[in-house]
């Protein structure tokens, strides 16, 4: 973990402060154009992405944070990924969307909701619940993910579950 994650996360901000400014240090520190924490209340089954940064406009997520919304009922159908998060607390990378298999994404999903290439798509977990996903990606090219990026991902999901139940805590209420 870099020195600007660890301070960020070691630091006595707020949950909401920390998860802002964990956004673009981490998109930096694995080399991506967007970075988004996609929240979710375990108790309520609601969710908002209000935690993200992108490096130019074009890379930004195409859709406006209104709040805490119920997910939609198809979404563990539409969205392979979210339904293997549900279960599964191991980051999977995806090195390219167009060319994983349809048992690990939904390709047309990820391109009309999400616009990326390739991606992590990172599980944040607290306390046996699933509290969001952790979403560095890169916008226009394949990419393959290294060791040290694994590594990375890994420490800081290890890291941002209390963060996350925080935040979800108190601004779900």
């Amino acid at each position: 973990m870099n020195d600007e994650i660890r301070a960020i996360l070691d630091g006595a901000a707020t949950p909401d402060e920390k998860l802002r400014a964990l956004m673009p240090a981490f998109a930096r520190a694995l080399n991506c154009e967007r970075c988004v924490m996609f929240l979710r209340d375990p108790e309520t089954n609601r969710g908002r992405a209000v935690h993200r940064w992108a490096a130019a406009p074009a890379f930004e997520l195409r859709r406006a944070d209104r709040g805490w919304e119920a997910m939609p009922a198809t979404l563990l159908d539409d969205d392979p990924m979210y339904a293997e998060a549900m279960v599964n607390p191991e980051a999977l990378y995806i090195e390219d969307i167009e060319t994983a298999g349809p048992a690990l994404l939904n390709a047309a999903y990820e391109r009309e909701h999400f616009g990326h290439r390739a991606l992590v798509h990172a599980p944040v977990w607290h306390e046996g619940k699933m509290y969001g996903i952790l979403e560095p990606s890169s916008m226009t090219e394949p990419r393959i993910w290294s060791a040290a990026d694994k590594a990375l991902v890994a420490a800081v999901q290890a890291r941002i579950g209390p963060v996350v139940a925080a935040f979800v805590r108190a601004d779900a209420g």
